[in-house]
């Protein structure tokens, strides 16, 4: 399978700050994703929860990041597979033009086809089952165009089909 044009990478780091809900925040970047820059906060990061699903239903991922004024950035299909933590995971942006409990303008409206994949980085010295569950760092990678098959790009990044890009953005990833 070919690669697609990788348009971000990004590091959310575990901030030690956070208190019930998890929070991340970009602090290495290699790339350039144009909506990044409108969920952007105070500090100049952009921030993210980790939250639990909204709403029951089979079509809808266990958890979610959540950004800037409450927005899901997108959930995190296959975050967790037969009932264990994969380290891996997918999501895209919501389509539609507007968030509608929101009446707000979706940043990542012109960016709808755009896929998202996920490496979960899990600590693998904690002790406590809530630390051991807690991702340390996620790293996000933004394929152009790939919406449509992102669930075969994320077996492809299992599989290591991704590794040598990866590698690559890791080197170049400026701290912010």
């Amino acid at each position: 399978m070919i690669i697609p044009t990788i348009r971000y990478y990004g590091r959310l780091e575990y901030d030690n700050n956070s208190r019930a809900t998890p929070k991340y925040s970009i602090k290495l970047e290699a790339g350039y994703y144009e909506p990044m820059e409108q969920i952007k906060g105070r500090n100049g990061l952009v921030s993210m929860y980790l939250m639990e699903k909204l709403k029951e239903g089979a079509n809808v991922p266990s958890v979610r990041l959540q950004a800037k004024n409450s927005l899901n950035f997108t959930g995190l299909k296959d975050y967790f597979v037969d009932g264990k933590l994969s380290g891996f995971a997918y999501g895209y942006p919501l389509s539609d033009k507007y968030y509608s409990h929101k009446k707000i303008e979706n940043p990542f409206y012109q960016y709808r086809n755009d896929g998202f994949l996920f490496i979960i980085h899990q600590d693998q010295k904690a002790v406590i089952a809530p630390e051991q569950i807690r991702p340390m760092f996620i790293e996000l990678i933004v394929l152009d165009g790939a919406k449509v098959l992102i669930p075969s790009y994320c077996k492809q990044l299992i599989m290591g089909g991704f590794d040598e890009a990866i590698k690559q953005l890791r080197e170049q990833a400026k701290v912010l």
